[in-house]
């Protein structure tokens, strides 16, 4: 996507967002024209930790600055990595007497400013208290095509930071907080597929940035528009997906992988990296999907799982899986138990706001998923009245199954109304229910010749297998009705057209609790309040069936004022298809003309 929300001087769009930051956190303060964020709380006493690179990549790694992580973060501007001028401000601004650890992204810019940097700070301060840490956890590229420059940084080094940034806060010294960081490092695995690359703001909307077709996803990518390692010309679901990018990190007979050092009974964490452009429902579905295949696959349960965006590229719609092996990663200084304290610390970052959920030890989801739930017991769905009311079976069954025969039949176009002026699914909706309506009915469902069962066995099918806005609707009259009625057999009244009329009646006044929509609004209430109303006032059911007819097609001359039709662009329009929940309503009273009364 090339559009974007920019400020009117793009330039602005990184200086801005830095000030944002600010507005979140106290404990930060900027270095503006160097865009540079620090922590104005930092200990001198303790290892200070710089990092930074092109901006873009939000959380990272402005948003990793706070006790607990980053000290500061130098930022360039988008993918671009922050000059060495920058970068040497970051360390004069948190300038530590226990020395400083530059963690950085193994890509070209910022290896050749960080170093320039850190060369500049060595002559200063010395080999011992100046540091520089690449996290290279990338395994896509394999061992020859990347023998020159080593493996790429993807979002290993969120977890990177934050253990080194918790053995910081904890007082560790210099050494010990780069060490930790190195066996981390080598401890960790990533592997990304996208479903395109990005535009980057202020460019030309006409610029090729690499878009990949509309059927294509791409394996293993850089995090600055670089492209993967290979393409698919079919986008696979995500069963099977996820064993592919996995294969990448486990199969050890690849002589140009075998990166990620495991063994059964290793203790893993699990975080699954948001690009920025992944919708969340995507996310916690792809992060199920993993867990699912390291369990059934490799026998992996992670001890921590972590989900979000931490390293992202815009709104690149991409998504990193990245393990890291705890297990592994341990000495005797840093042992597992350490190691997992070190990534449960608190911290302030605002880029960190996931570790709250990190789990206590191994753990599996599925010991606390309920696939059977009753919950207290609810009253019978067939009627328990002393008192019931007795239809013939033939005219019951015919009438339930007129019902659902019209709405089927006239599903087509319901749908094709709700696709011009709502959301597409009223016509569904109906059928699902219709449908329902006359499995029940082969059943025996409705046996027995009771009025009440019959309107307990729809209440079940409206509320168990219609959804939505209809739904609701349908329900909430039809339960109002049936509660009113119920109550009226009860009294032991002879019951006739007036019953009906009165719980009928009943039934629109309870719905009006609940929606703000009337006649008028094209919506449902055109037709259900001008039917009940012309039934209550005449107790005949074809003048108020007629009624429902002549509303619902006067659907075509009401512009819509309630739910998502409102929206649809309407301004030069008079005449409407007509409403579709109004419609499938009617079509369902019109089988009430088969009653005598």
């Amino acid at each position: 996507m090339s559009k974007h929300f920019l400020p009117n001087n793009v330039a602005q769009l990184v200086p801005n967002c830095l000030k944002g930051l600010l507005l979140e956190n106290d404990n930060l303060s900027l270095l503006e024209k160097e865009k540079v964020i620090f922590n104005n709380q930092y200990d001198p006493r303790k290892v200070s930790l710089i990092s930074g690179g092109g901006s873009g990549h939000e959380p990272g790694w402005s948003g990793f600055v706070g006790a607990g992580m980053l000290t500061a973060a130098a930022q360039g501007d988008v993918f671009a990595s922050p000059n060495d001028k920058n970068i040497v401000c970051a360390e004069k601004a948190t300038h530590s007497e226990a020395g400083t650890i530059f963690i950085i992204t193994n890509y070209t810019g910022d290896n050749l400013y960080f170093g320039m940097a850190s060369q500049e700070l060595i002559s200063r301060y010395g080999e011992d208290k100046i540091k520089l840490l690449r996290v290279t956890d990338d395994v896509a590229v394999g061992r020859t095509k990347g023998a020159l420059v080593g493996r790429r940084t993807l979002a290993g080094c969120a977890l990177v930071t934050k253990i080194m940034g918790a053995a910081s806060e904890r007082g560790y010294n210099i050494d010990d907080v780069y060490e930790v960081g190195t066996n981390v490092n080598a401890q960790i695995a990533s592997i990304n597929a996208g479903l395109d690359h990005v535009h980057i703001p202020g460019h030309s909307s006409e610029e090729d940035y690499g878009k990949l077709d509309a059927n294509q996803i791409e394996i293993g990518l850089g995090i600055h528009n670089e492209p993967g390692v290979r393409k698919v010309d079919q986008i696979p679901s995500n069963e099977e997906l996820i064993p592919k990018l996995l294969s990448y990190i486990f199969d050890t007979e690849d002589p140009e992988r075998g990166f990620f050092n495991y063994e059964q009974g290793d203790e893993v964490v699990l975080l699954f990296n948001n690009l920025g452009g992944i919708s969340v429902i995507e996310e916690k579905s792809l992060l199920f999907t993993v867990a699912d295949v390291l369990e059934s696959k490799y026998g992996i349960l992670p001890s921590r799982v972590y989900s979000g965006p931490f390293i992202t590229s815009l709104n690149a719609p991409i998504f990193t899986i990245t393990l890291f092996n705890v297990t592994k990663a341990a000495t005797a200084k840093f042992d597992r138990d350490l190691l997992f304290k070190l990534l449960d610390d608190p911290t302030i970052a605002n880029g960190w706001s996931h570790s709250h959920y990190s789990t206590p030890g191994r753990s599996t989801y599925k010991n606390r998923v309920v696939t059977s739930f009753e919950g207290y017991p609810e009253s019978a769905e067939t009627t328990t009245s002393k008192n019931d009311v007795k239809v013939e079976q033939s005219l019951l069954n015919q009438i339930v199954e007129t019902a659902a025969k019209n709405v089927i039949e006239r599903e087509p176009d319901i749908t094709f109304w709700d696709t011009k002026m709502g959301d597409g699914d009223c016509g569904k909706t109906l059928e699902t229910g219709a449908n329902a309506v006359l499995d029940a009915l082969k059943r025996g469902d409705f046996e027995g010749g009771s009025a009440l069962n019959a309107f307990k066995v729809i209440l079940k099918i409206i509320r168990d297998d219609m959804g939505g806005t209809l739904g609701a609707i349908l329900f909430i009259f039809m339960k109002a009705f049936v509660n009113k009625f119920e109550q009226l057999v009860e009294s032991g009244i002879v019951v006739d057209s007036s019953t009906y009329a009165e719980a009928l009646n009943h039934g629109v006044s309870t719905l009006c609790q609940f929606t703000k929509a009337r006649q008028g609004h094209r919506t449902v209430m055109d037709v259900l309040i001008p039917f009940v109303a012309a039934f209550y006032a005449s107790k005949d059911i074809s003048t108020a069936v007629q009624v429902a007819e002549e509303s619902a097609e006067n659907t075509r001359k009401l512009a819509p004022k309630l739910g998502r039709a409102t929206y649809v662009g309407i301004d030069e329009q008079t005449v409407f298809p007509p409403d579709p929940g109004a419609f499938g309503v009617y079509e369902i009273i019109r089988a009430l003309k088969l009653i005598n009364f």
